[in-house]
């Protein structure tokens, strides 16, 4: 019997043959590809621009920016029957990252839109 969880969670992890590799602290640059997934300044100059924006509006942005990037599968899957991916954000919560989901606002013109849906476009 196992003593503590954090051994069975060892022994499952050694059953599935998974392989953990890390880089060191404070060098994202030996990452390679772990750094071309992580492109937070150029989403963030994208959505944001020259707006001007108030502090809960740019929270708003920085969380939607961090929900896309945590969301992004880190292996492909397996098989064409899997249903879920890997991704950061089922390491962080337990479960798969949700939102709700956005109307499309892709063929309306900006000067109609309000700046609350502008930010979120």
């Amino acid at each position: 019997m196992v003593s503590h969880p954090n051994e069975t969670w060892a022994n499952l992890l050694l059953s599935e043959n998974i392989e953990w590799k890390f880089i060191p602290p404070k060098s994202p640059n030996f990452g390679g590809l772990w750094e071309a997934g992580l492109k937070f300044k150029h989403h963030l100059k994208r959505v944001v621009g020259n707006a001007h924006l108030t502090l809960e509006e740019f929270l708003t942005i920085i969380l939607e920016i961090q929900s896309v990037l945590n969301s992004r599968p880190l292996t492909p899957l397996s098989t064409k029957f899997d249903i879920e991916t890997l991704s950061p954000g089922r390491f962080l919560i337990g479960r798969p990252l949700t939102s709700i989901v956005e109307p499309d606002l892709l063929n309306i013109s900006e000067n109609r839109l309000s700046k609350w849906k502008k930010i979120t476009k």
